[in-house]
This record gives structure tokens, C-alpha cells and sequence, in this order.
């Protein structure tokens, strides 16, 4: 009699009830996961074949445990027959007792090769998770392939998640913009006051430096700090203007119709007649401000298939003070400019 069947034998005498311990891994396995073969696009069938062995290593290192579908001698569906559907990865699954799936294609458009990966658990109406990924030279596929690979693992796909490992040569090229074509150029013009405003001046001589950016339907005209306006002491500074504009038509001659706020600085002085003594004599007042204006108006763009473009406009300005030093009538009025940018 072997020593452990007398101590069964002395516990049961005793009254105890003993049964060797029998480790429990498989029942606190975590779902069992099938990488179908990916379908190629233009992809050659042994690229397909190393990215998804690729794959298969990078969830493993993950802690997923994979069904060894090939190892067992199942024939998957390859190339062209491969499932990049929902409906076929999950019968698939469901045959050889996978509880999740993974599935997808490896495509080529000219330089670029894009990986379109999905996961589906069992039983659900649609993947947990869904990604695609590009790549600009095949060497970059391993990256790729880890970046999906976290991605499963966590459950979602996430840019976020890229490491130093991760990165693709493709995100390293700064992105492609719409193309804007912008340039400088100066406005002359005059200001019409209104209502007496301005300290009752008939009108202001304007200049400024333009710099504009236009695009098919929209235009946007900006003047840092060096914009004028000005008729003896009176005197308004642009410290900057920005005015945006929506471009009606694409051909040579386009209107515009647009509006636009700025920080302008303005010394406003009035010149009066007073009496004193019966005498008569001139007499002024003045006042300075900081301050917020507004513009609404509407132009013309001439030669804009050039470059060497017209610009014409007419825009209401108003200045966002009253001027009550002065005569309480404000700082607004008609302003008409004309001008050339290149």
C-alpha cells in the first residue's frame, strides 16, 4: 500500500472527506478567438499570408487565445474565398467553437496598402470592433499590424493608442490642404461719415495693407496694424481688421458679399465756433478711444483667373463708441475702397 492511499485510508477513518486538488485554468479561460485568412485586393497571396500570421503572433503576445484552425488541418477559405463578411466569419466561428472572430482584407491602391480589420463576438448583431489601416511601404505592415492588434485586444479602435512601435511612415508626411490663393495688396479709398459723426467731417482719406486669402467660394481680407484713415486731427488706426467674405461665381469677374470685425484706435476732434464777450472765435474738443468695430459690405473681384487681381467694395463701418466728449454721434459711415493684390 502506497503511502497517499494510507493517508486516504486514515482520513476517511477520521471522517474527512479529501479529493485532490484538479487545476481549474479552462474554465477561467478567456474566449477562444479565430483569425480567418484575409482577403487580398490587388496584394500578392504571400503578403496576405505573413500579415496574418502577424496578426495571429501579435494577439497571442496580447494574452488572446487563438483556435489553431490551421494546426488542426481545417481548411480555411483562401484569396478570393476569403470571409470579409460578418455573416461567413461567424459561421465560421461558430463551427470550430470560437467565441470571437477575427476577419478582414488586405487591399493595394497604387503606393498605398490599406488592412480592414474586424472583430465580432459570437452572437452578436456587429463587430466590437472595426478599423482601417494604411501603409505606405509593405515594410510598414508590421507596425500596422500591431496597431490592430491593441486595438483587438482593448476592444476599440483608437489612434490614440499608437506607440513608438506603432507609427507608420505614413503618419510621419504632414497632410495634404485645400489649396488657398493668398497675397498682398493695397486699398485707397475715402470714408463718408453719417449723421454728423466723426466730428462732423465731410469725409476721411483711407489707406491700408491687405493681405488675402481666397479659396473657390470664400475670401478672407486681413490689415495688421497698418491701416489709416484720416482728415486733419482726426485720425483712425487699424491695429487689425479681418473681414470674410462668401464669393458668388467662378469666373473672371465674381461679386462678393461679406462682413468683418476689427480693434481700431481713433482720436476724434470736433471744431466749433463759441462766443465770448460777443466776440466769435473757433474752438475744438477732442476724444480718443480703443475700441471694437464692424464692417458689412460687398465687392468685386476683377481678372480673378490672374494673378494679378482687382478689388473693389463698399462696406458700412461702424465704430463701437459713442464719442459723447465730442459730440455723442459716434464713428460710422459709408467707407468706398479700391485696389490691387498680387
Amino acid at each position: 500500500m502506497t503511502r497517499m492511499h494510507m493517508l486516504s485510508g486514515l482520513l476517511v477513518a477520521a471522517g474527512v472527506t479529501w479529493a485532490p486538488l484538479v487545476p481549474a485554468a479552462h474554465a477561467q479561460d478567456p474566449p477562444r478567438t479565430l483569425v480567418l485568412p484575409l482577403r487580398p485586393v490587388g496584394v500578392s497571396d504571400t503578403t496576405v499570408a505573413v500579415v496574418g500570421d502577424l496578426l495571429e503572433g501579435e494577439l497571442e503576445k496580447r494574452g488572446v487565445r487563438l483556435v489553431a484552425a490551421r494546426r488542426s488541418g481545417v481548411d480555411l477559405p483562401l484569396g478570393e474565398a476569403a470571409c470579409d463578411d460578418a455573416d461567413c466569419a461567424a459561421a465560421w466561428a461558430e463551427s470550430l467553437g470560437a467565441q470571437d472572430v477575427v476577419f478582414g482584407s488586405l487591399s493595394r491602391l497604387r503606393d498605398k496598402i490599406f488592412l480592414k480589420v474586424r472583430a465580432l463576438h459570437l452572437g452578436d448583431a456587429g463587430p466590437y470592433y472595426v478599423d482601417q489601416l494604411a501603409a505606405t511601404f509593405e515594410e510598414d505592415l508590421d507596425a500596422v499590424v500591431r496597431r490592430a492588434a491593441d486595438g483587438i485586444a482593448a476592444g476599440e479602435a483608437d489612434a490614440s493608442r499608437a506607440t513608438i512601435e506603432t507609427i507608420t511612415a505614413d503618419e510621419t508626411i504632414e497632410p495634404r490642404r485645400r489649396a488657398s490663393r493668398k497675397g498682398v495688396g493695397f486699398r485707397a479709398g475715402f470714408l463718408f461719415p453719417a449723421n454728423g459723426s466723426y466730428g462732423d467731417v465731410d469725409r476721411l482719406t483711407c489707406l491700408r495693407l491687405a493681405f488675402k486669402y481666397e479659396s473657390e467660394k470664400f475670401l478672407i481680407d486681413t490689415t495688421p496694424v497698418l491701416g489709416f484713415k484720416w482728415r486733419g486731427e482726426t485720425v483712425e488706426w487699424t491695429v487689425l481688421d479681418v473681414f470674410a467674405a462668401r464669393i458668388i461665381g467662378i469666373g473672371d469677374y465674381c461679386p462678393y458679399l461679406g462682413a468683418g470685425l476689427g480693434v481700431h484706435a481713433l482720436h476724434v476732434e470736433e471744431t466749433y465756433l463759441a462766443q465770448n464777450g460777443g466776440y466769435t472765435y473757433e474752438s475744438s474738443r477732442e476724444q480718443s478711444e480703443t475700441t471694437l468695430t464692424a464692417d458689412v459690405g460687398i465687392g468685386l473681384l476683377a481678372l480673378r483667373t490672374y494673378d494679378f487681381v482687382l478689388v473693389t467694395d463698399v462696406r458700412y463701418h461702424f465704430v463701437f463708441s459713442d464719442f459723447d466728449q465730442v459730440d455723442g454721434d459716434g464713428a460710422h459711415g459709408i467707407l468706398l475702397s479700391f485696389g490691387v493684390n498680387w
